[in-house]
């Protein structure tokens, strides 16, 4: 299993939002882009930070005063949104899963994250913590409840993993420097969050008619230009950890299951059954990857195939990895009924914007919230920029179709079916 991840961002950015990684296609090196780790706070600093954040009121140094001399701050208070506190520890995890966030998004894209798109992200990190809080809070005051959820999150997650029992759980999320508590209460966070909007702002929001959607694919045809891009779904057999007999056995399993998957067998089954990457969930499903994307060598072996082609066993650093080939798309104009989906998702967020941006300044007002000098939040004022409901994740009606190709990744375990 590889590092712990923020999932989503902004008010989907907890640090329970987190993945556990698996080391499939993305994870490789077989894309043409890696995305370097940020390191975190050390485990001992974050533990004593959470437990200063459960009792602010009792001396644990969460004062936003100038300590004495010589005393060490294990953890000093950035805001405070009524009676909870964001601190200096939570404020840097927010920033090094920001920064993992886009990095790992500028390797599904294939694009190089520069200095200026971090800093351009990283200005509204502080407003967005606020607003998570405050949608934790009006859930509270809703009477809403998550416990259930999130004991079907933690499930999913086992299962996902591979793991035996929740315990087993447990041990894998510590043994990546997270504090388990710290990770169950932002998976409700989460949970709670996304609550909050269902039921108070999206219903406000109608969805958009076809008209909509073809106006704006006229007006955005240029956007649905598309590259070569292969459909692909994984089985990874992760060999991170064993012993050489071990590696042994296990290519031996590889190859019978890639002669299962080539001979028909229903290749979800398998990957649900015999990978250990996250996207085992999803039958191995990694969407569409653009051919400048793929390592060339890859790329020409994956075009070459037939769709429901299956590769050969892939030696790589983590595993042996076996790909189906579920669809080609060749260079060209999409049609709309191609873009449809994709369009309806970009209509929906720009009617949902305003909704979201007014109800939250309405949390806003009847909250007492302040800031430490040196940091800045950007949604105080109501003339600050607009929300980016990425940051929500994606709070669709259940009858309207989201994305598919475009928003797949390739591995990891997604909390909350993040983006």
């Amino acid at each position: 299993m590889g590092a712990m991840r923020g999932a989503m961002r902004g008010a989907m950015r907890g640090r329970a939002g987190a993945r556990l990684i698996g080391a499939g296609l993305l994870a490789t090196g077989l894309l043409a882009q890696s995305a370097a780790k940020p390191s975190k706070p050390d485990k001992k600093a974050k533990t004593a930070a959470t437990t200063a954040a459960k009792t602010p009121l009792a001396g644990v140094m969460v004062s936003t005063a100038t300590p004495p001399a010589n005393t060490t701050v294990v953890e000093d208070v950035v805001a405070r949104v009524n009676d909870k506190v964001i601190t200096n520890v939570d404020y840097a995890q927010a920033k090094s899963d920001l920064l993992t966030s886009l990095q790992q998004n500028a390797q599904q894209s294939g694009q190089t994250l520069s200095p200026a798109q971090i800093a351009a992200q990283d200005k509204d990190l502080l407003s967005e913590m606020i607003d998570n809080q405050l949608l934790v809070q009006r859930a509270n005051d809703l009477g809403m409840s998550a416990e259930t959820q999130v004991v079907l999150e933690l499930d999913q997650l086992r299962q996902q993993n591979h793991l035996a029992t929740m315990g087993d759980l447990q041990k894998a999320v510590e043994s990546q420097g997270e504090n388990y508590e710290d990770f169950q209460q932002n998976i409700k966070n989460q949970i709670l969050q996304k609550m909050v909007i269902e039921q108070d702002v999206a219903p406000r929001v109608s969805q958009p008619t076809p008209a909509e959607i073809a106006a704006y694919y006229n007006a955005h045809k240029a956007d649905y230009v598309t590259s070569d891009a292969v459909g692909l779904s994984e089985i990874l057999v992760n060999t991170d950890g064993k012993t050489a007999a071990e590696k042994a056995r296990l290519k031996t399993l590889a190859d019978q299951v890639q002669q299962r998957a080539a001979a028909g067998e229903d290749f979800a089954k398998l990957a649900q059954r015999y990978s250990n990457d996250g996207s085992a969930a999803q039958g191995g499903d990694i969407g569409f990857q653009k051919r400048s994307q793929l390592d060339p060598s890859l790329s020409q072996a994956l075009f070459a195939l037939p769709v429901g082609g299956v590769s050969p066993v892939e030696d790589v650093p983590n595993g042996y990895l076996i790909l189906k080939v579920t669809g080609i798309h060749h260079a060209g104009q999409e049609t709309l009924a191609e873009a449809t989906n994709d369009i309806s998702y970009q209509l929906y967020q720009q009617k949902l914007r305003p909704e979201l941006n007014t109800y939250l300044a309405g949390l806003r007002r009847n909250a007492y919230i302040t800031v430490k000098p040196g940091y800045v939040d950007t949604g105080a004022s109501a003339d600050a920029g607009g929300v980016d409901l990425e940051h929500f994740q994606r709070v669709l009606p259940t009858d309207l179709p989201k994305p598919t190709d475009k928003s797949k990744q390739g591995s990891g375990i997604n909390v909350g079916g993040g983006e």
